[in-house]
């Protein structure tokens, strides 16, 4: 039923999902899965745990073997974006912009965004241990979380890019590797002077 519902919100969004279709597409009665979930909202709460689930372990799937030779910038910035192109994604899409009016699905896409903006911070570290150079600091990442959420919409029509996302990605890995390895006393000094001034 909620692999069903992950499909039913790609295919045709959140607005035109319906218990009906969701029923038909899992093969199963309109009682049985009402029993389940009353109401739509059930359903589609418990669709946003099933997809962070989803994205946990394809995110774990896609991840590859450590490789000390390897560029760990240009590795973390790809596999992170690759999970931008998978069909969880839209799915998360469609369900993120409905909780704008919707409190109650709100409260659930808070919770799993959280928790998956944690697993992916775990990936993260593992990638770059504590005390590598290249670690960084971890609004890095959450600059990508940002950067990548707005490309990501940019292209969710399908056969519009608007801005060429090789070159963007090409300029983030460029301006990613500046923060965490060459200019790092900067980037330090830089996010010293915001904490403060945020206080």
């Amino acid at each position: 039923m909620l692999d069903a519902t992950i499909d039913a919100l790609i295919e045709v969004g959140f607005r035109a999902v319906t218990t009906t279709d969701v029923a038909h597409r899992a093969r199963i009665s309109i009682g049985a899965l009402l029993h389940h979930f009353p109401t739509k909202s059930d359903l589609l709460c418990a669709a946003v745990a099933h997809s962070f689930d989803r994205s946990t372990e394809e995110y774990r799937a896609v991840m590859p073997a450590p490789d000390p030779s390897a560029d760990q910038v240009d590795i973390a910035i790809e596999l992170l974006w690759s999970m931008y192109q998978r069909p969880t994604y839209t799915a998360w899409q469609e369900l993120w912009t409905a909780a704008r009016t919707d409190a109650e699905l709100a409260a659930a896409v808070v919770e799993i965004d959280r928790k998956v903006t944690a697993a992916i911070e775990r990936v993260y570290a593992e990638m770059f241990p504590a005390g590598d150079d290249s670690h960084g600091a971890p609004v890095v990442l959450h600059l990508l979380f940002a950067l990548f959420d707005g490309l990501a919409m940019s292209r969710s029509i399908p056969g519009y890019e608007p801005y060429p996302t090789a070159a963007v990605l090409a300029a983030v890995k460029s301006i990613v590797r500046s923060l965490v390895t060459g200019n790092r006393g900067r980037f330090e000094r830089d996010r010293e002077s915001h904490e403060l001034f945020v206080r």
